[in-house]
């Protein structure tokens, strides 16, 4: 992929700035609350009847295993009112039994705090270790991202990005994403859900999706038609290697659209991206990343 196009996917879809203001922030500190919340209940029965209000102490969280830490920051938000030191950064690799953070502070919160703090940073740990394990089987033939099947949504986004990883479309209101259920309620005609978004859409991003070669030439024939000065992106969804790359070049010979994109979706795994990582995609976007991480092993012990 040259230059080019690797900057106009990178505007496409990876919105990672995000990860810096105050209002994702605000959502750690609220959705962590919450959690904590969920796993207190009444309050920790344990740690009230055995340990002195007064108690402080210092713990570490350690790894147990080799690959890329993340949620660094979320916990250093999370444990605000204790003195955190943080040995690892995100996106650090990380051996087996690498101190990643140093916690001094109140005893009863600590311990109460434990399990929330590590299913955090396990889960993101996991999803960062994936997603790059991944992004090196592309050899740098496309970028990589993950979905939005997740299950803390920016949390699971943040994760992927630690890990090398594009972060796609935060929220529906990120870019217009033209999928088959709007196409069935328009009878599935691609032109005229093509032309409503680029007159409609208050973004300057467009993306549809189809199934098979027919639709991506009507697509792209439309695109081109429209003269509009938004970008846009054609999603393979659910075709194989060769059935894209068959579409990929047709449409490269038969329409002059320098900054229409694609993307390769549905299916996807280990196993097969590096086949489809050569279709002449720019980006390959995979649900397992957030759906199917393997828990980072973690654990937090006191000194």
């Amino acid at each position: 992929m040259n230059k080019k196009r690797q900057q106009s996917a990178l505007e496409f879809w990876d919105r990672s700035s995000f990860f810096k203001s105050e209002e994702y922030y605000s959502y750690v500190k609220n959705l962590i609350n919450e959690k904590i919340k969920e796993d207190l209940g009444g309050g920790d029965i344990t740690t009230d009847s055995l340990i002195n209000k007064d108690e402080k102490i210092k713990a570490i969280i350690i790894s147990r295993e080799d690959g890329i830490v993340a949620g660094v920051e979320e916990i250093s938000l999370m444990l605000n009112e204790e003195k955190v030191t943080a040995l690892k950064k995100d996106g650090n690799l990380v051996e087996n039994n690498d101190i990643i953070l140093e916690i001094e502070g109140d005893a009863g919160r600590i311990l109460a705090y434990e399990r929330t703090l590590l299913n955090i940073m396990q889960r993101m740990s996991g999803i960062a270790t994936l997603t790059n394990d991944i992004t090196k089987l592309v050899k740098n033939n496309c970028f990589i991202a993950g979905t939005r099947k997740t299950l803390f949504p920016l949390l699971d986004k943040k994760a992927v990005s630690v890990g090398s990883g594009l972060t796609h479309r935060l929220t529906l209101n990120d870019a217009a994403l033209i999928k088959h259920t709007h196409m069935k309620i328009l009878n599935n005609d691609a032109e005229k859900a093509l032309k409503l978004a680029a007159e409609n859409a208050k973004t300057n991003y467009i993306e549809i999706e189809i199934k098979n070669e027919d639709e991506a030439l009507k697509a792209a024939e439309t695109i081109s038609n429209l003269k509009s000065e938004k970008m846009f992106a054609i999603m393979f969804d659910n075709m194989n290697p060769a059935e894209i790359k068959n579409s990929v070049d047709k449409i490269k010979n038969s329409y002059k659209i320098g900054d229409l994109l694609f993307e390769a979706s549905g299916g996807i795994n280990q196993s097969n991206i590096e086949e489809y990582s050569k279709t002449g995609v720019d980006i390959v976007s995979l649900g397992l990343i957030t759906h199917s991480p393997k828990a980072f092993n973690m654990s937090l012990q006191v000194r």
